[in-house]
């Protein structure tokens, strides 16, 4: 019996074996030996062995190669092992449904810009549709929500569709769905003067190199999207006099003294209406970016993730729009 790398291939190979033998061969991927495996189990190597080997039989073909120095994935191992990770962190949630009463519990991933405005609005609304739901909320890096929701660790997030790691042909992202909610902006505010919600001022964005920022570190969306727009005006781009990860924190940062930084849109224009910042729009202006609801589509079972698709969906618009009416 041989299988190919399809999605369903692998996903009726995870279904013929148990539970224990699941998380056996998950321990052995991730100790590197039968032995450790075993051991952080709590069982005899020769039952774990047994275990294994029975698991391999199931499915028709070895899952890892061995030897006296450990156990390795073979490459058919690699891609089941892939699955198995999605079909663990399912019975774990249902384990965790059937702690408390089988309600049913959403694991809810997001990049924190949308926390600002739209999660809270969505997340109401849902709560409210279904009395009985939990909702596990996890704020991470979009790459991160991506592999935790490809590997089941999450039922969905909201995100940004970033580079998948192995290509868009690994099996391990070949089954989600990105479904566009919204473009979200990116502006660069400063200190409001006292006063009334402050109007936009434009300059030109070589104006504001010599200035103090507040930034997010190397490598993050924000601070990626700014150096690519000084680099594109063929300036170096800015270091910043303060560099934190939080871009609440860097707004509060510009809004009390002299330095500028980035932010949502959404975010933005709140703080802009309470009269604490002013957003400077730039030539050229910085570009915007897709948010996406991130899932795996069909596969997945959990009804309130219908719920929360229809609300996002209809909640979106309606924030993106407030974000960008400004006087």
């Amino acid at each position: 019996m041989t299988f190919s790398a399809h999605g369903s291939d692998l996903r009726r190979a995870t279904s013929q074996l148990s539970v224990r033998q699941l998380r056996l061969i998950e321990a052995v991927a991730r100790q590197g030996s039968v032995h450790r495996a075993a051991r952080s189990l709590g069982v005899s190597q020769p039952a774990a062995s047994m275990l294994l080997r029975a698991a391999e039989q199931a499915v028709g073909q070895p899952l890892f190669s061995r030897d006296r120095r450990g156990a390795v994935p073979t490459g058919f191992g690699q891609l089941f092992i892939e699955r198995l990770s999605i079909a663990l962190a399912e019975i774990d949630a249902i384990d965790d449904s059937a702690a408390d009463e089988g309600r049913p519990l959403l694991r809810l991933g997001t990049i924190p810009r949308a926390m600002q405005a739209l999660l809270p609005r969505v997340l109401a609304r849902l709560l409210a549709e279904e009395p009985a739901l939990r909702v596990s909320v996890q704020e991470a890096p979009a790459a991160q929500l991506l592999a935790s929701v490809a590997d089941g660790m999450l039922d969905a997030a909201v995100g940004r569709e970033v580079l998948q790691p192995g290509g868009p042909g690994s099996p391990r992202f070949g089954d989600l769905v990105f479904e566009r909610l919204f473009d979200e902006g990116t502006v660069i505010v400063e200190r409001a003067k006292p006063g009334r919600a402050a109007p936009a001022v434009r300059v030109p964005l070589a104006s504001l190199h010599a200035r103090d920022w507040a930034l997010p570190a190397r490598g993050s969306f924000a601070r990626e999207l700014i150096d690519s727009a000084f680099t594109a005006a063929g300036l170096l781009p800015p270091l910043p006099r303060v560099e934190s990860a939080v871009y609440a924190s860097n707004i509060e940062l510009a809004a009390e003294g002299t330095l500028l930084t980035l932010a949502p849109a959404t975010a933005a224009e709140a703080m802009r209406r309470a009269g604490r910042i002013r957003i400077v729009e730039v030539d050229p202006p910085l570009p915007s970016s897709p948010v996406f609801l991130i899932h795996r589509g069909r596969s997945h079972p959990l009804a309130a993730l219908s719920a929360l698709r229809r609300a996002l969906l209809e909640e979106a618009p309606a924030v993106a729009a407030a974000a960008g009416r400004r006087p």
